[in-house]
């Protein structure tokens, strides 16, 4: 049991094939200057066949986390349900020379920051077994973990930290399992971090306040 997804980027074209798929992450910007010039079409894209829908943010964790993530957050008119997400590896030349310890307190001030900006929003973190186990040493990654691995099957990661989405391959294009039973399960998840709505009282009650107040 399971679901199935992929995340895209601006290697991949502005409408990829959903066959198949029940949600999908499109990468949105990285660092302070680099926006997916693809990203809003790919997102409509997966809106419009009902995939629940996430947008993720590569860092450069030699910036100030709250700056990079301000830049993040202003490219997006977030809606209920939207799933937000650190892209936490640091592979490129933008990130190799900043130490471990540095980019471990990028990750936990960026989620934290974040969560208090969209409180309603599911709010979690991407990264890979190897920055897990050896960058990571806080084991908090916010609302919900994104693993990725490398020769495992689906839905089975390897690692003991309880995860909600699993990419497992990048062959043809990086895609992901999701431990949750179908797409309806997941899209309740990610409504459920919304605010609840203001009650309104039926109208004999507001009739009865009314007289009341008279």
């Amino acid at each position: 049991m399971g679901i199935y997804g992929q995340d895209w980027a601006s290697y991949q074209v502005h409408e990829p094939d959903v066959a198949g798929l029940d949600f999908a992450f499109v990468k949105i910007a990285e660092g302070l200057g680099y926006i997916n010039p693809k990203w809003q079409r790919q997102r409509d894209h997966a809106k419009r066949n009902g995939l629940v829908w996430g947008g993720y943010y590569y860092p450069h964790m030699a910036n100030s986390p709250t700056v990079e993530a301000d830049y993040f957050l202003g490219q997006v008119a977030w809606q209920p349900g939207d799933l937000i997400v650190l892209d936490w590896e640091g592979y490129d030349d933008a990130n190799q020379g900043v130490p471990p310890a540095r980019q471990l307190a990028y990750k936990e001030t960026w989620l934290r920051y974040v969560k208090g900006k969209l409180p309603h929003n599911p709010v979690g973190m991407y990264c890979n077994t190897s920055y897990w186990r050896g960058v990571d040493t806080t084991g908090w990654y916010g609302d919900f973990l994104w693993i990725a691995t490398a020769g495992r099957r689906a839905g089975d990661p390897g690692i003991k930290a309880s995860w909600l989405f699993h990419q497992y391959t990048d062959q043809p294009v990086d895609t992901n399992f999701c431990h949750l039973g179908s797409r309806a399960d997941l899209q309740a998840w990610a409504l459920s971090f919304a605010a609840p709505q203001p009650q309104t009282k039926p109208a004999a009650d507001r009739r009865r306040l009314d007289e009341e107040v008279r």
